[in-house]
C-alpha cells in the first residue's frame, strides 16, 4: 500500500497544471492544420486490487498497476476527425496472482497490457455521425464495460442519426473487440459465440413526454456460433411524488443455436429523501441463460456484467449518501436465487462504492464487496472479498 500512496502523491503534483483551461482555437483551414491542431488527453489510473477467497485451497489475487488511456484526437475539418489511443496497464511490482480468478488488471499470464485501443475516423455534423475503426461503444448490450482498469473497445462501423427531436437511432457492425476489460492486449472475434461474420445491431433512444425509452437488437450475421441474437428494451418513468422519484422497467433475452431462449425482466424504483438516493431492484430470468455481449444492464448486477446468467430471481437495494458536495458513498445488496442447472448464480453480495473528487483533474475511489456463494462448483465461483482503490487523473 505504500507504493500506492507514494504513486498517488507523485501523480497529484501534476493536477495543478491539468486543470488549466485551454484556449478556444479557430476552425482549421486544411486537413494538415486540423491534424496539428488536435488535443492529447490523459485518462490515467493508479489501481490496487486485492481479491481474497474464503477457501484456503484457492489462491488469492493481488495487483498494483499504473495505466489508462493516452489519446490524440485531431481538430475537426469539415466535420471530420481522426483519433488514436494507447491502452495500457503496467505492473508496479505487486502481483501475487493474476490469472483464472485473478484481478483482470493485467493479462491472464500476469504480463502488462499494452495495445492500440482506439483508432477511428469520425464524421459528425451534429445530426448525423459515421464512426469507423476501433472505438468505445455505449449501448445497453455492448458498452465499454469500464469495471476494472481499462474499458472494452470494438472494431466497428457505426452510424448515428439525431435528426428527430429527442431521438437517436444507431446502426452498427462489430467485427471484433478487445474482450472483458481489454486484458488480452488484442482484438479478437469470439467465433464460438458470434460466428464467422461478426454482429449487426440497431439501437434507439427516444423521449415521449417525460418517459425515456431505449431498445437494442443484436444479430449474429451467420449462425455458426452458439448465439443467434441478443435483445433489450427499457423505460424510465418519473413519478409525480417526492423528489426524483421514478420507476424503471426492462426486458431482455438471448436466442441460442442450441438450448432454450431466455427471457429477462427487471424492475427498479427509487426516490431521493433528504439528499439520500434510495432504490429497490428486482430481476427474473426464465427458460435459458441471459447474456449481454459486454455490458451489465441488469438492475441487480453490481460488478459482473458479462454472464451468462442462469435462470434465477434476484432482489436488492441501493442507498447513496452524499457526505459533501465532492463525495458519495453507495451501499448495495443483492440476493440471487437460482432456479435450475448448476446454480452458479445463487449468491448474496454486499458492496461499497465510495468516491471523492479532489479537484477538476483528479479523484479517488474505493470499492469493497463481499460475495457469499451458496453453491461452489467447478465453474470457479467461490466466496470472496474484493478490495479496490483507484486514483484517477484526467487532463
Amino acid at each position: 500500500m505504500k507504493k500506492l500512496i507514494l504513486s498517488a502523491l507523485a501523480l497529484s503534483v501534476t493536477t495543478a497544471f491539468a486543470a488549466e483551461d485551454k484556449p478556444v482555437l479557430p476552425e482549421p483551414s486544411s486537413p494538415l492544420e486540423a491534424w496539428f491542431g488536435g488535443d492529447v488527453t490523459f485518462d490515467l489510473t493508479l489501481g490496487y486490487f486485492d481479491r481474497s477467497f474464503d477457501d484456503p485451497g484457492v489462491d488469492d489475487a493481488e495487483a498494483l498497476t499504473l495505466g489508462g488511456i493516452v489519446k490524440y484526437e485531431s481538430a475537426a475539418y469539415k466535420d471530420f476527425k481522426v483519433a488514436f489511443a494507447y491502452f495500457g496497464s503496467h505492473s508496479l511490482g505487486v502481483v501475487d496472482r493474476d490469472k483464472g480468478r485473478g484481478t483482470s488488471f493485467l493479462q491472464p499470464d500476469g504480463e502488462d497490457i499494452a495495445f492500440l485501443g482506439e483508432a477511428y475516423l469520425d464524421y459528425n455534423n451534429g445530426e448525423r455521425q459515421v464512426k469507423l475503426g476501433r472505438q468505445r461503444l455505449n449501448t445497453p448490450l455492448m458498452d465499454d464495460h469500464n469495471v476494472r482498469l481499462l474499458p472494452s473497445s470494438y472494431e466497428a462501423a457505426v452510424y448515428r442519426n439525431r435528426v428527430l427531436e429527442n431521438t437517436m437511432i444507431e446502426l452498427g457492425y462489430v467485427g471484433s473487440y478487445s474482450g472483458f476489460t481489454s486484458r488480452l492486449s488484442d482484438f479478437e472475434r469470439p467465433e464460438n459465440l458470434w460466428g464467422d461474420d461478426g454482429l449487426a445491431y440497431i439501437y434507439a433512444t427516444t423521449k415521449l413526454g417525460d418517459v425515456d425509452l431505449r431498445a437494442q437488437f443484436i444479430d449474429t450475421i451467420d449462425d455458426s456460433g452458439s448465439r443467434e441474437n441478443y435483445r433489450y428494451a427499457d423505460m424510465n418513468v418519473p413519478i409525480r411524488a417526492g423528489s426524483k422519484s421514478y420507476v424503471k422497467a426492462q426486458y431482455g433475452g438471448t436466442d441460442f443455436s442450441v438450448g432454450d431462449t431466455s427471457t429477462m425482466l427487471g424492475l427498479k424504483t427509487g426516490a431521493t429523501v433528504n439528499n439520500i438516493d434510495l432504490a429497490l431492484v428486482f430481476n427474473a430470468i426464465r427458460d435459458g441463460n441471459f447474456q449481454a455481449v459486454e455490458a451489465g444492464p441488469m438492475y441487480t448486477d453490481w460488478q459482473q456484467g458479462y454472464g451468462p446468467y442462469e435462470p434465477s430471481d434476484a432482489i436488492g437495494a441501493q442507498v447513496v449518501f452524499y457526505p459533501t458536495d465532492k463525495s458519495s458513498v453507495k451501499l448495495g445488496y443483492v440476493d440471487v436465487n437460482g432456479k435450475q442447472g448448476s446454480r452458479v448464480d445463487e449468491c448474496v453480495e454486499t458492496n461499497l462504492d465510495a468516491r471523492y473528487t479532489i479537484n477538476d483533474a483528479s479523484s479517488l475511489r474505493v470499492r469493497y464487496s463481499i460475495k457469499d456463494q451458496d453453491f461452489e462448483d467447478a465453474s470457479g465461483r467461490f466466496d470472496r472479498d474484493d478490495f479496490r482503490v483507484y486514483y484517477y487523473l484526467d487532463f
